[in-house]
């Protein structure tokens, strides 16, 4: 068994609405150990997003604990949790528009304190770790396709250097062999560099991929498979 990164107990979450209170989460347990892949999968409204959401400290469980690193989230600076311990990976890349490829990628270390010349150097590394060539390291999102975008956002999650990555539909916007190569670098980077890296998706293709896979049901989160 692999070290234990995230793990949930309890989690509960509810919100209201004009006319009830929807309850999304409804005690959900589970641990995600690093040199794995996981996927997280249900329908629309089912409390995927909910829990991505609780995962990557945006927002805190009204009951129960999210723990990472054996600390609660309700007992972190959430702000730096985001910096520091987590990093996510979003179905429209979201790049920032005027920063070239490097610069993106260099951004969250400059954020960290890092200075500039280094923060450029392994910005590199780190870009060419996923196939971006040296040709396209000054080019801004705009001028590269989409499995070039979602590649140097993974780059930038890298560069977050945390073990713990959390990607929201990453081949939502790609077509099928892109797909398959951003899947198959995310598999390269848990089984070979030792992340956690979890996937919340409709795909069926990148379920099959994966270590493990969750189905969200009922505000319950179960193995794929189980009743």
């Amino acid at each position: 068994m692999g070290e234990i990164i995230l793990e949930l107990k309890d989690v509960v979450f509810s919100y209201n609405t004009k006319w009830n209170t929807v309850d999304v989460l409804k005690g959900v347990n589970c641990e995600f150990e690093r040199g794995k892949t996981y996927g997280i999968v249900g329908k629309s409204g089912s409390g995927k997003s909910t829990m991505l959401s609780l995962m990557a400290g945006i927002t805190l469980p009204q009951g129960g604990k999210v723990i990472c690193g054996g600390v609660a989230t309700s007992d972190m600076d959430l702000q730096k949790y985001r910096r520091d311990k987590v990093a996510v990976i979003y179905q429209s890349f979201r790049l920032l528009p005027l920063l070239t490829s490097v610069e993106n990628v260099m951004y969250p270390m400059e954020l960290r304190g890092m200075k500039r010349r280094e923060a450029k150097a392994r910005a590199e590394e780190y870009l060419a770790g996923v196939g971006i060539p040296e040709s396209a390291f000054k080019r801004f999102p705009v001028t590269l396709s989409g499995g070039e975008q979602q590649r140097v956002a993974i780059a930038r999650a890298l560069a977050c250097e945390t073990h713990l990555l959390l990607a929201d539909e990453p081949t939502g916007n790609l077509d099928a062999e892109n797909s398959e190569n951003i899947i198959d670098l995310l598999k390269t980077l848990a089984k070979e560099r030792d992340y956690c890296v979890i996937i919340v998706t409709h795909d069926v293709d990148v379920m099959d991929k994966l270590d493990v896979v969750y189905r969200m049901h009922d505000g319950r989160l179960k193995l794929r498979g189980e009743e």
